[in-house]
């Protein structure tokens, strides 16, 4: 019941130029003042890794790179902030979750660790479009992007209600009215984090579906946004049949579909 009731308060309060480098440093410091991608310090370790992208992909490569440099100027200015402080840690894995011949979908993976009780996760997601070059945001595939997403807001927050509200503390030991108000919190994060609104769906991949299997969405909730941090990111796989209908006529032989 401790147990319990803390996850529940939990679930209740969750709402949602540079440091000087030693010689142990791995990486040069850039023309910007920022350490490179690999660095080791007494007061800074670094490490971003970044995938092989064609030529075509270059406005897509850049913008990785910027993302990079801005989580390296946060580090930064932690270090800055806190000279007598502990090391801080700054890891960042960009990788490509998958490739059509149209879209190339990327997804970081980091944090940023300054000694506090939680690292700060550093998630985001990437989708090129290889014929116009640029990076989409989901709105961009649709003809009426605020129906799209009250549709996607629907199905997302049913998947999310079968995935988390069964994992109660406790299990099947825990008492009916202490389940209720378990699950009543984490439904109070849920709903908000799934509203219909760009902010809330601004992290997506395109996959790419298999012999058997259509092209699908799979929508990011990095954590705190539906769920206490505890439980991590959060991930829903959209099937191609709930928005097939609503995609921009121009994307709709890119998902394998009649124009």
């Amino acid at each position: 019941m401790l147990v319990l009731a803390a996850a529940a308060a939990m679930l209740a309060a969750c709402g949602h130029s540079s440091a000087p480098q030693s010689a142990n440093s791995s990486s040069a410091t850039g023309s910007d003042g920022l350490p490179g991608d690999h660095a080791h310090t007494a007061r800074y370790t670094i490490d971003i890794t970044y995938p092989p992208l064609s030529p075509e992909a270059d406005a897509l490569t850049r913008e990785l790179h910027e993302r990079g440099e801005a989580a390296k100027r946060d580090l930064m200015q932690i270090v800055h902030a806190a000279p007598a402080g502990g090391p801080a840690r700054l890891a960042i894995v960009f990788e490509v979750a998958s490739r059509t011949p149209r879209f190339l979908s990327v997804r970081e993976k980091g944090y940023l660790d300054n000694g506090g009780v939680h690292p700060r996760p550093l998630i985001g997601t990437f989708v090129f479009d290889m014929r116009e070059h640029k990076v989409l945001a989901l709105g961009d595939l649709f003809s009426d992007p605020a129906k799209t997403r009250i549709q996607l807001a629907a199905y997302a927050r049913r998947a999310l209600y079968a995935k988390l509200l069964d994992k109660v503390p406790g299990g099947d030991k825990t008492p009916p009215k202490a389940r209720a108000e378990w699950q009543a919190n984490m439904r109070g994060m849920i709903d908000p984090g799934t509203a219909p609104t760009p902010a809330n769906f601004s992290h997506f991949l395109i996959n790419s579906g298999s012999l058997d299997q259509s092209m699908s969405l799979t929508l990011v909730f990095p954590p705190y946004q539906v769920a206490p941090y505890v439980y991590g990111v959060q991930t829903v796989d959209v099937p191609l049949k709930q928005f097939a209908a609503d995609l921009k006529p121009e994307y709709r032989s890119a998902f394998g579909l009649a124009p």
